[in-house]
């Protein structure tokens, strides 16, 4: 990967262990084994295929990674919210007949400044999982080098 997409994804990285600790789904300890297990991997990386190789042979250890790797199915280059907007709108509608809560949550992280898709998916994975779900909107998604 170029710089730029490496750091991206390093950055996805952190981010996405500072989330599975805030929000409970993981131990420091097991967070930490992740973290040292990528960190192992990170030099041999070249490609985002590469990444997505690596992410597979983890998460056959650590079932977490699963919601990294469907981040990273839209690329390490920050996807611009513009492209989804309209993504967002209708998983709000969606989420609002069930959770009122969730969805106003959802809204005002998409509306952060500096908020990117990758990020939001990380913060909310069902937003994740509801675009990765629909075949008709993977054709937005950047494909894979």
């Amino acid at each position: 990967m170029e710089n730029s997409s490496t750091a991206n994804f390093h950055n996805l990285i952190a981010l996405f262990l500072a989330e599975i600790i805030r929000s409970r789904k993981t131990s420091l300890s097991r967070a930490a084994e992740i973290s040292q297990r990528v960190l192992h991997m990170l030099p041999n990386m070249n490609s985002e295929s590469q990444a997505l190789t690596m992410l597979t042979e983890i998460e056959k250890d650590f079932e977490e990674i699963s919601t990294l790797k469907q981040v990273l199915h839209f690329g390490v280059q920050e996807s611009q919210m513009t492209i989804y907007e309209d993504d967002i709108k209708e998983f709000a509608a969606h989420i609002f007949v069930k959770n009122i809560d969730l969805s106003a949550s959802f809204l005002k992280d998409a509306a952060k400044p500096g908020m990117t898709i990758q990020k939001l998916c990380l913060t909310h994975p069902e937003f994740c999982q509801y675009l990765l779900s629909h075949p008709e909107k993977m054709s937005i998604l950047p494909p894979l080098r």
